[in-house]
């Protein structure tokens, strides 16, 4: 199992996790902290417990918690309008949040909501937060995505807000799911080659198959399931409690990406186990990767003034 072994002091840096309050979010912002860096907690949840305990633990309390919906395009610019207007630098985006469950439900945006919080949510929002990256220097960018990446199935750039052909809801939202990790890869990339010449480091990580509760939350906001997904989610269960990892655990190559010294200057890869990892050959399509770069812009509606040229 891969470990951060940086030995490095982030008193002065400024971290800002999505999905902070819990599982590998709150993992990472708890080792973030506890070595001096100002952690932005984002999350719809209430986080102010775990804002505390961070700074219980860490004796830093130089931690805050901001409310975010990566569901809403509303909420994510009113999130990252007040990050840009608060805080002077930014070294340390971690594009963490994610969700499954919601087959073929839509945000109010008209977005499929898995694909709207995992891959639009993090898309816009690191495009809003690009001018603060670019005069913080070295500042850095990970994008939390998964192997599951390779169970995509998308085949042009229009299907990535489009409904799977499944008719089971309990396929559709492991399609979405999938869908949505081979985004974060290419999210990562397009970053990464864009913003290279700013001094900017971006990549993507497999964090490996950790006990969080985002299995049982899936299953929960999908209800009633079939029996082979019942024995789908049953296998994952067992496996994940059997041989995956814990949270903390779960957070090692997201904090390797973020802090260690030897990622500077390495970009747009995919990283698993602190160690660069193969990626999905869809990934590695640029005109695929460019068709759905600009879909995405498309979608959440970006201004030719915010796009990065």
């Amino acid at each position: 199992m891969g470990w951060c072994r940086a030995k490095v002091c982030l008193v002065g840096k400024t971290a800002l996790v999505t999905g902070g309050n819990s599982g590998i979010g709150y993992q990472t912002a708890l080792h973030l902290a506890s070595r001096g860096c100002r952690v932005i907690i984002a999350d719809i949840v209430d986080s102010e417990s775990s804002r505390k305990q961070i700074v219980e633990e860490t004796g830093n309390d130089n931690i805050i918690y901001k409310w975010l919906d990566l569901g809403s395009l509303q909420s994510t610019r009113k999130f990252a309008k007040d990050i840009i207007k608060t805080e002077p630098r930014l070294d340390i985006l971690i594009n963490n949040a994610g969700v499954a469950g919601f087959a073929e439900i839509c945000s109010d945006d008209g977005i499929l909501m898995d694909m709207h919080i995992n891959h639009f949510g993090s898309f816009l929002l690191t495009h809003l937060l690009v001018d603060l990256l670019k005069q913080t220097p070295k500042s850095r960018v990970v994008f939390v995505s998964s192997n599951m990446a390779f169970l995509h199935q998308l085949k042009t750039a229009e299907d990535i807000n489009r409904p799977s052909k499944f008719n089971n809801k309990d396929f559709k939202t492991i399609i979405n799911y999938s869908n949505s990790k081979l985004c974060n890869i290419i999210s990562a990339s397009g970053f990464a080659k864009r913003l290279t010449k700013f001094g900017i480091t971006v990549n993507a990580v497999h964090p490996g198959s950790v006990c969080t509760e985002i299995y049982n939350s899936s299953r929960n906001r999908l209800g009633d399931c079939t029996w082979i997904f019942k024995i789908f989610h049953l296998v994952c269960n067992i496996i994940t409690w059997c041989f995956g990892k814990n949270a903390e655990e779960g957070a090692q190559t997201s904090l390797h990406c973020a802090i260690d010294k030897s990622v500077e200057g390495i970009s747009g890869k995919f990283f698993f186990d602190c160690k660069v990892f193969k990626i999905p050959p869809k990934a590695a399509d640029g005109d695929f990767s460019e068709a759905v770069w600009a879909e995405s812009e498309k979608i959440v509606k970006l201004s030719q003034e915010e796009k990065i040229q």
